[in-house]
């Protein structure tokens, strides 16, 4: 079906379950299906927390040795992927593949429940389980239930209060690998993002993409009320606070009339009535003797 070559028979005849589908073996707990019992042995860790490959860098654990494997890439800082686009290095092939759909726009891996689209399949599988409801990864100490593996673990290290994961560069310590992989950014580059039209630098990806609209031109956020356009959401919101104010300041009621205004209303009334008596006629008759 493919040409692919095997040592052993019994690795071409888990391969050929690839292509027809077939997946005998069924995890008792949650009802998941495997092409192999060695499969469904790695699978039931995650129902029993049990991570015996251990990292002696960071002491972050791991289901598998070759997950361990990848891991320690984060450690050495070896990247020998690049992004042709980007120029973004990667430890492995796989995330440089799956980073490759950011620029051509590619989710494979599509909902059939609401056609939300993917660029992994992990994030379809996570995806998947809000539609359905399943929090298969159990907390043991306090029986909360979590949608991934990653959500599980992360809750127990916070409740643990341990810090496993390390910087090697200025050693400081955080409880969450997503909290060490953000602080990891502050010793790379402070603007690695260059636009490819002026060289301008930015520090974030998104920085770059609101930039590029200055060379294309374009100007997605539209006013419907003065039919004006603009490049950013936060310049958009503030003009559209200025028509808020100017319709609130139409309905304010005039307000009350201060003490001194009053008096001089008073006084000019005053004036007016005096005015008023002195050009009556009554007032131009001559006395009767």
């Amino acid at each position: 079906m493919c040409g692919k070559t095997f040592a052993l028979s019994s690795g071409l005849v888990l391969h050929k379950r690839i292509h027809t589908g077939e997946r005998p073996h069924t995890c008792p707990l949650c009802s998941k299906k495997f092409i192999s019992s060695s499969h469904l042995a790695l699978h039931l860790r995650s129902h029993t927390g049990e991570r015996k490959y251990k990292c002696n860098v960071c002491g972050k654990l791991f289901l598998q040795s070759s997950h361990l494997v990848r891991h320690k890439a984060i450690h050495t800082g070896e990247k020998p992927f690049k992004c042709e686009d980007c120029g973004k290095n990667f430890g492995r092939a796989s995330h440089l593949k799956t980073h490759r759909r950011v620029h051509t726009g590619e989710r494979p891996f599509k909902c059939t429940q609401c056609e939300k689209a993917f660029t992994q399949k992990a994030g379809l599988i996570l995806h998947v389980r809000l539609h359905t409801g399943e929090r298969p990864y159990k907390c043991d100490k306090c029986g909360k239930n979590f949608r991934s593996s990653a959500h599980l673990m992360s809750h127990q290290l916070l409740e643990s209060g341990e810090r496993n994961f390390k910087c090697t560069t200025c050693s400081k310590a955080f409880k969450q690998a997503s909290s060490l992989k953000q602080h990891l950014k502050t010793h790379e580059a402070r603007e690695p993002h260059r636009c490819s039209v002026c060289s301008r630098t930015f520090s974030r990806s998104s920085y770059l993409q609101l930039h590029m609209r200055t060379h294309s031109g374009e100007r997605p956020y539209h006013c419907m009320v003065c039919n004006r356009t603009y490049a950013k959401m936060s310049t958009f919101e503030k003009h559209c606070k200025k028509h808020q104010q100017d319709e609130e300041r139409c309905n304010i009621r005039p307000r009350a009339m201060t003490t001194r205004a009053k008096a001089l209303a008073e006084k000019k009334r005053q004036e007016q009535k005096q005015q008023q008596q002195d050009d009556s006629p009554e007032q131009h008759q001559p006395d009767r003797e």
